[in-house]
């Protein structure tokens, strides 16, 4: 009995201390220090949770949801502000280019000015000395450049061979002349012809264009382009050797203040020495100068039609009557 007694006593005893306990440890978890956590379900944090807890990112928020409220707040403004801020830049690189256009433009006028005739270049060299008219380019054509006439610019089918017609010139110049000298072979000589009508016999001529880079693509004679026939004369001397102006039309005639001079060399070849001044062409040459060009021969061998002359040119292709198909002289000094 009493040993009952006591083993009920004993265990009414440890139900009353484990209860004790139960209370103190309830009573030591409501006074736990602050910022000192129990770990609990995620589902019952965020119910439960204060101002300070929210601004927290200790206490297991998720760091996607505060971020994107501060960054919204604080940097839409200054994105605002680049965006609007860009265009000005943009706006001055778009007026920096209006320079490069005008230039562009500017420096292409001078690439499609005229470069060089379809026909040869020929040069012309100043001599310091005005070579004697004696009827030979013999002492001065070493100072400057010679040239043939290997182009047919009219009658191929009159032409036999290099000893019925066969030409070479010198050319050059000096303040007041333009100088010619050329040496022709012909087996016939034939000129009866005086004035307007020495191109109906044996004759040479100069094409000049004084305006060659102001009318470079004029396919038609113009007023500063100047064809100039020169002739030896009769062989007998009953013909004067002579020259004329056949082209400006409205200028047209004789032009004695042109010198010629003249020399049958051999029963197949003559020359001719001519000097033209500058003055019947109205231009003050200049070093540098290009003038549109060319330099024919003419031979009839007693025929009594023109249209069975034969030309020889400098030119390849020439046409009288379009100054495009000229070749060039440049004066050099």
């Amino acid at each position: 009995m009493v040993h009952a007694l006591s083993g009920g006593s004993m265990k009414k005893n440890t139900i009353l201390l484990s209860s004790l306990l139960i209370c103190m440890l309830l009573l030591t978890a409501c006074n736990l220090p602050f910022g000192y956590t129990i770990s609990r379900p995620a589902v019952d944090g965020t119910p439960n949770a204060t101002l300070t807890a929210l601004f927290d990112t200790s206490h297991n928020i998720p760091a996607t949801i505060t971020p994107p409220l501060i960054a919204t707040s604080t940097a839409f403004l200054p994105t605002m502000e680049l965006a609007t801020a860009t265009p000005e830049p943009t706006l001055t690189e778009t007026a920096t280019l209006a320079p490069v256009v005008i230039v562009v433009t500017a420096t292409t006028a001078p690439q499609s000015a005229p470069a060089v005739r379809s026909n040869a270049q020929l040069y012309a060299n100043y001599l310091g000395t005005a070579p004697v008219q004696d009827g030979t380019y013999a002492e001065w054509v070493d100072k400057t450049n010679k040239y043939t006439m290997p182009n047919f610019a009219w009658g191929k089918a009159n032409w036999v061979n290099h000893a019925d017609l066969e030409g070479a010139f010198a050319v050059a110049w000096d303040n007041n002349y333009l100088y010619l000298g050329y040496k022709i072979t012909d087996d016939i000589y034939h000129q009866p012809y005086a004035g307007g009508n020495i191109y109906n016999g044996d004759s040479v001529e100069v094409l000049l264009d004084t305006n060659l880079l102001g009318d470079f693509y004029t396919t038609s004679l113009s007023s500063d382009d100047y064809q100039l026939g020169i002739s030896a004369g009769s062989k007998s001397g009953d013909i004067e050797p002579g020259a004329y102006l056949f082209y400006p039309s409205s200028l047209a005639g004789k032009r004695s203040q042109v010198i010629i001079s003249k020399q049958f060399e051999s029963a197949t070849v003559y020359r001719i020495e001519a000097a033209i001044p500058w003055s019947i062409y109205g231009i003050t040459p200049s070093a540098g100068m290009r003038l549109g060009f060319a330099v024919n021969v003419n031979d009839n061998d007693n025929v009594d039609s023109y249209k069975k002359v034969t030309m020889l040119s400098s030119a390849a292709g020439l046409s009288v009557f379009n100054p495009t198909t000229w070749g060039e002289l440049v004066l050099v000094k």
